[in-house]
């Protein structure tokens, strides 16, 4: 049985060391680090969908699995941990982050890049959420952007989508999305992080029927298109979800569910540790190229100057699972 006695440690000051923080925006420096370490390409990982309203307690290993995730988390010290959403539950209370959160991930603070899921807003305007990361929530709206390496990062808050103004032309957020990408289209390489995914294969028949226009959509994501037009056309690598709690890779795509050569790659990984769900009804689709729904953990992504390499790493206790690659940037 895992023991919360005491809050975990904060991270070294080496560690920390190597991360800036400058007004909206955050750098790791290449190489930064103890004195005479060789440098190296910089190493994220991300899942969402994390931690129970309390601390479990002899709970098997088939949920509340954040405690485990957040050591897997701390055996691969990377440079940043990206937290896709959903990071507290039920309603991303500030006492609940406080008591839940805090003490499973409270020393991974200096290297998170978190974004909002829908449960951080079953408070208030999930004031939960923003209490507890300030200012590195970017309240009060919750989106902002980031370098890493020579990679450039937009973090984007999709659970305010569906509510008025959402998240269409003309909206802050997306007119926020279209200047910062074109103000950094100087990077090689960019990487979106969002807690909603575009494309998905669920039971529920609303996220997977085809309606007419784009494969997969389903009506629930049509407030997610005009992110993924601009993500697209700006030719962005990678989008990093989660909110369904499985993981899926799916095929390089347009922004209608087309597989086309140097388009965007969906990773989906709510595998935080919450709960496991249910694959689709078949048939599978078909630009749906990986997917397991029976271990917790991460993706590792080593961001390289041109390219990247994903890794699956499931968490301490968990089934195995193998995948992995190295993509070229477009």
């Amino acid at each position: 049985m895992r023991t919360f006695a005491v809050r975990r440690p904060f991270r070294s000051a080496v560690a920390a060391a190597s991360l800036m923080l400058v007004g909206a925006a955050a750098w790791w420096v290449p190489g930064a680090g103890a004195a005479g370490a060789p440098a190296r390409d910089p190493v994220v990982v991300a899942a969402g969908d994390f931690a129970c309203q309390s601390l479990p307690d002899q709970q098997g290993t088939a949920t509340c699995q954040s405690g485990a995730v957040a050591d897997l988390i701390g055996s691969i010290d990377p440079d940043a941990f990206l937290a896709l959403g959903d990071l507290q539950y039920n309603k991303g209370a500030l006492k609940d982050f406080l008591q839940v959160w805090d003490t499973q991930f409270g020393d991974l603070r200096d290297i998170t890049y978190a974004i909002p899921g829908n449960h951080e807003y079953g408070t208030t305007d999930a004031a939960g959420y923003f209490e507890y990361f300030g200012e590195r929530a970017h309240p009060p709206h919750g989106y902002y952007s980031f370098d890493i390496g020579t990679w450039h990062v937009v973090a984007l808050n999709s659970a305010i989508c569906w509510d008025d103004p959402g998240c269409g032309p003309g909206s802050p957020q997306y007119e926020w999305l279209v200047t910062d990408l074109a103000a950094n289209s100087g990077h090689r390489c960019t990487l979106a992080m969002m807690h909603h995914p575009r494309y998905d294969w669920r039971p529920y028949q609303k996220w997977v029927v085809d309606d007419g226009t784009t494969l997969y959509g389903g009506y629930s994501t049509e407030a997610l298109v005009p992110f993924w037009r601009a993500l697209y056309q700006a030719r962005v690598e990678v989008v990093l979800n989660g909110d369904n709690h499985l993981y899926q890779r799916w095929a390089p795509q347009d922004a209608d569910g087309n597989a086309v050569e140097g388009g965007t790659v969906q990773f989906t990984i709510g595998t935080g540790g919450r709960m496991l769900y249910q694959m689709g009804k078949p048939p599978r689709p078909e630009n749906l190229l990986e997917t397991q729904n029976q271990a917790f953990g991460v993706v590792k992504l080593t961001l390289h100057d041109r390219s990247y390499t994903h890794e699956w790493v499931s968490a301490p206790g968990q089934p195995g699972y193998q995948d992995s690659g190295t993509v070229a940037c477009s």
